[in-house]
């Protein structure tokens, strides 16, 4: 019995300790310590707006490195690329190089953040993966400088340090001044890099960008341009108030916040400091001939016609203006807060906001603009149920009603109950009518023992004495029915079709002049 326990208990002490040393072995360090690649330095080189270089350089304990995957992600582009790296000669130690071109159909927006990492493989099937890496696209064409004051950041070159210190004051001027328009600041950090010379800054743009440009903010990476030569460039009141409210505005509503363009565009021109006369005159011949553009199509793009798209900036800051003056900036405000409480259609943002939708809003501001109106008067002022519904309320709480109702019943049922009653009656008396009537007749008679002889008619029983049966019982007089009282018809509302708006962020801003 003895030996029998000192077996189970040596058999528990090996369990014991092989368990142990199978935790020890396939640890992390030691399955770490048993990966015998090793990156040893990895390097990403920008060099806008060509490409970018992706370097690496491992070194293997046990076998030849025969295979290099490097994988890379485009944040917010929705772009992922898997790109094997040849290698003609396997060593232990190898150094990779991998150039991803960033240049025309390829083309990669400064600001955009990479992620990317590697995976390398030996002879003996042994797998690697390096840790991921990030980094953001900038333009290197320049060697920028920088300044910081809460959320905002400026970049500029190529100038003196005071000049940096008055783009930073300006624009966070400019910022709490748009912010107190919109009824909201800034939310996350955002970049605004300040180019040189036009040419400089289109350099910076998408191949086939619009000449016109004068301005980009791109809100989803949180990243603004414009062009400034000197402290005093009409630019810095026009295209950087009018960049940074696409900043602060997009982040106010959300990524998913489907906006037309016409307002956002609006928006943006009306919290410019500095509105070029050029924009005014092409607003005011669009008045003189009555050729404003709808607003419908102006609400997923701008056109790419430069006349046409410099009337749609005009037309919507003269629309964005009106609404202010109209419903004021605390109106404008929650509009704005509305649009990002996650209801896609902007038209019953604007309903619920402001009380009027998208077409009876263009309606009022072109007859504000002594304009034709873009509504029929019926469409412009439709009849509602809210004018008739107060008559149905006003009658279901009258005081009277229920007096007044019961009365009508009564004057109805009651007839019907006594003309029931006398029908009943005249139907239970006539059989003792009729009797009665009988025995009159049969009292009167003489009583002869015999017939009298003359002119004397058989008697042939009672029935031919008997009397006459009563008039037929009258119907019923039907109760009278009360006149018809017409249903009330309520006019359906006027609703008119919603727009739903399929919005492309916009990434042309303010035209130049």
């Amino acid at each position: 019995m003895f030996l029998r326990s000192t077996r189970y208990l040596l058999t528990f002490v090996i369990c014991a300790w092989l368990c142990l040393l199978a935790t020890v072995h396939l640890s992390p360090h030691a399955l770490a310590a048993s990966d015998p690649i090793t990156v040893t330095a990895q390097t990403d080189t920008v060099s806008f707006p060509k490409g970018i270089d992706f370097q690496m350089s491992a070194t293997d304990a046990s076998a030849p490195i025969t295979l290099a995957t490097v994988y890379i992600k485009y944040n917010g582009t929705g772009i992922h690329t898997t790109h094997i790296v040849p290698i003609e000669h396997p060593a232990t130690t190898v150094t990779l190089q991998w150039h991803d071109d960033i240049s025309g159909s390829n083309f990669i927006t400064p600001g955009t953040q990479i992620s990317y990492y590697w995976q390398v493989q030996d002879k003996l099937q042994n797998n690697h993966t390096e840790a991921l890496q990030k980094f953001t696209v900038v333009d290197t064409r320049f060697s920028w400088q920088h300044l910081s004051e809460g959320f905002l950041q400026v970049n500029w070159y190529n100038r003196p340090a005071d000049f940096g210190q008055a783009m930073l004051n300006q624009a966070s001027n400019n910022v709490k001044r748009i912010s107190n328009n919109l009824g909201g600041s800034l939310l996350h950090p955002i970049n605004l890099w300040v180019y040189q010379t036009n040419d400089d800054f289109h350099g910076s743009l998408a191949p086939g960008s619009y000449e016109w440009v004068g301005g980009v903010a791109f809100p989803s990476l949180n990243e603004a341009s414009i062009v400034a030569e000197t402290q005093n460039d009409l630019t810095l009141t026009r295209d950087m108030p009018h960049e940074l409210t696409h900043l602060i505005f997009h982040q106010l509503v959300g990524p998913d916040a489907e906006i037309p363009t016409w307002f956002d565009e609006g928006l943006a021109v009306y919290n410019q400091v500095y509105h070029e006369p050029g924009m005014k005159l092409r607003l005011k011949q669009a008045l003189n001939t009555h050729s404003l553009l709808p607003l419908n199509d102006i609400t997923i793009s701008f056109p790419a016609n430069a006349d046409k798209a410099y009337l749609a900036y005009a037309q919507s800051w003269n629309l964005l203006d009106y609404m202010y003056n109209t419903f004021g900036q605390p109106k404008m405000a929650t509009l704005i807060k509305d649009t990002n409480k996650g209801n896609p259609i902007f038209d019953e943002d604007l309903t619920q906001a402001l009380g009027v939708d998208q077409p009876h809003l263009e309606n009022q501001w072109h007859l504000n603009l002594n304009q034709p109106p873009t509504l029929t008067p019926d469409q412009a002022n439709p009849k509602s149920t809210a004018i008739q519904n107060p008559i149905q309320v006003q009658v279901a709480t009258n005081p009277y009603a229920p007096f007044l109702v019961m009365s009508g019943i009564l004057l109805i049922v009651l007839p019907m109950i006594g003309l029931g009653g006398l029908f009943s009656y005249q139907r239970r008396s006539q059989p003792r009518v009729t009797l009665q009537a009988q025995n009159i007749m049969n009292s009167t008679l003489p009583a002869y023992s015999t017939p009298p002889a003359m002119n004397h008619t058989p008697y042939t029983g009672p029935s031919r004495y008997a009397a006459q049966p009563p008039y037929p019982s009258y119907q019923p007089y039907p109760p009278r029915t009360p006149p018809d009282t017409p249903a009330i018809r309520a006019n359906p509302r006027y609703y008119p079709q919603m727009q739903e708006y399929n919005v492309r962020r916009p990434d042309k801003q303010a035209p130049q002049e």
